[in-house]
């Protein structure tokens, strides 16, 4: 008889809960989520494993009562409470990124992209429009390199070297 009255009242509190959800949030999701928790109760107590779960209530009490309480005892309690403290703390903390060991499979790409030395194409100018046959004279002219920044130029608007060599190779393509 416990039984029943138990498993009417707790799936009564859900329904009570759910109907006062769905009322608040004006969502159809709390409704059913409530009524679905509701026939949890129904579905124990007609398998039988309210009685089951009364029952080791009802010897978990006798236990406690004719245990005698020592330190023993109570470093036990205190361990199982404080680590559902623990636990339950747990799962209310953010989650967290964890450390890159090494240098994740997109960064390696990127880096071994950028170590590459690339051969000019001649047939782009500097523009990047590719190149006009030209005849004559000029045309076997060979072009000047840009002349290396030194140490003076460690830092150009603040950027680092090669953030500074990227920005040229942006600028020269016309990107930035």
């Amino acid at each position: 008889m416990a039984a029943l009255i138990i498993t009417v009242g707790l799936s009564l509190v859900i329904i009570a809960i759910a109907a006062g959800l769905t009322a608040r949030n004006h969502s159809f999701r709390s409704l059913v989520m409530g009524i679905g928790l509701g026939a949890i109760p129904v579905g124990l107590f007609l398998t039988g494993v309210t009685d089951l779960t009364i029952n080791g209530v009802l010897s978990l009490i006798a236990w406690f009562q004719r245990t005698p309480f020592t330190n023993l005892t109570g470093w036990g309690i205190g361990l199982v409470v404080g680590g559902i403290v623990v636990f339950v703390i747990g799962t209310f903390l953010p989650k967290g990124q964890r450390p890159e060991v090494g240098p994740s499979p997109e960064k390696a790409k990127v880096a071994a992209k950028e170590s590459k030395p690339q051969k000019p194409n001649p047939a782009i100018q500097g523009s990047g429009r590719p190149a006009q046959p030209t005849t004559g004279p000029s045309s076997a002219q060979p072009q000047q390199a840009k002349p290396q920044p030194g140490p003076a130029a460690k830092k150009h608007n603040g950027l680092d070297p090669e953030d500074a060599e990227i920005e040229a190779l942006l600028r020269k393509r016309g990107i930035m």
